[in-house]
């Protein structure tokens, strides 16, 4: 059980503290949700996906982990309070820009077998865009994000606060590593010094080296008194099968062939 200063708890968030919360996005002129980390609300409104873990976001207040009208939100409120927030397109996800829609010749659609139709979204150069109509050997694309220039309410819980150095960190690596398990980091504090041993799967994402100097440089940036950390790779050697065993997999293995 992670261990938890309940009297912190009741103090109003402030920036830098490290918290997970629960939300909904809302686009508030036509109140449709477009955004959840809530499983049954997902479903809901067509938004659940099999792939994606519903679980309460990591955020430490201040840093820009969540878009900043709702950054602001945060502080103030307490551990288990819910509360309402509209937040207006500048705090948001932008004003629409007319410079980010784009013409690009219909070839260069081709040369990556694609065949573009209005409403389709594509990918160029690593950023997602909008096709919005195709003539004359061109194709009119917008690069403005879909909730450009809307107003949105995020309805939200703060869920816990987290005090404990070791967790911090943990919280810092399941926002930056959501592809492990953080329950599978091995993490200690030994005086100023933060060792971390990363979950196995890290090994085989090329991001890995990446998003550890990001990890490093938020536990600087909002953790107190940590001044190094190390990142230690662990690689053992798989043991081999005992004589007996690859017998008996090669009998179940001939069983299920003659079934």
């Amino acid at each position: 059980m992670r261990e938890r200063n309940l009297a912190g708890d009741r103090m109003p968030i402030s920036k830098g503290d490290f918290i997970r919360i629960s939300y909904i996005g809302r686009i508030k002129e036509s109140g449709k949700v477009f955004d959840t980390n809530i499983e049954s609300v997902a479903k809901e409104h067509g938004l659940y996906k099999e792939n994606v873990k519903f679980k309460p976001q990591p955020v430490v207040v201040g840093a820009r982990h969540v878009i900043k009208g709702l950054d602001e939100a945060l502080e103030g409120c307490e551990v288990g309070e819910t509360k309402k927030v509209v937040i207006p397109p500048e705090k948001a996800f932008g004003l629409r820009r007319d410079d980010l829609i784009k013409v690009i010749p219909l070839r260069e659609f081709r040369k990556n077998k694609i065949n573009p139709v209005p409403g389709m979204v594509v990918e160029i150069d690593g950023k997602p865009a909008k096709v919005l109509s195709v003539s004359g050997g061109r194709v009119r694309v917008d690069f403005n994000s879909e909730l450009a220039g809307k107003e949105v309410e995020y309805e939200f819980k703060v869920e816990e606060k987290i005090n404990k150095t070791e967790e911090k960190i943990r919280l810092l690596l399941e926002l930056y590593m959501p592809f492990a398990d953080p329950s599978m980091h091995d993490i200690k504090i030994d005086d100023s010094k933060a060792v971390i041993t990363l979950a196995d799967v890290t090994k085989f994402v090329k991001e890995t080296q990446d998003l550890k100097l990001l990890v490093a440089r938020d536990i600087f940036r909002y953790i107190e008194g940590i001044k190094e950390v190390h990142f230690v790779d662990v690689y053992k050697k798989k043991e081999e099968k005992k004589e007996e065993e690859v017998k008996e997999e090669k009998k179940v293995e001939e069983k299920e062939k003659k079934e």
